[in-house]
């Protein structure tokens, strides 16, 4: 079946509007789909770092502690 050719111009607006509504749709369902996706990525990216960098905190002062200890005895 093909569309016809002689189109009035309100009709031709028309499915130029929606053609435009089922685009933008489709790029808003496509948007959110990416953004859940990069939330419950995020989400867990930012427990291990909760977990990571506290850890390295400490490794790092306790480094630091007996670097400065051992200097001090020196």
């Amino acid at each position: 079946m093909k569309l016809p050719r002689n189109v009035s111009p309100a009709a031709a607006e028309r499915r130029s509007l929606l053609l435009d509504v089922a685009i933008g749709v489709l790029i808003g369902i496509a948007a959110i789909v990416v953004a859940a996706g990069i939330g419950v990525v995020g989400f867990f990216a930012l427990i291990c770092a909760l977990v990571i960098v506290p850890w390295y905190l400490v490794e790092g002062g306790l480094r630091a502690g007996r670097r400065w200890r051992g200097g001090r005895r020196r």
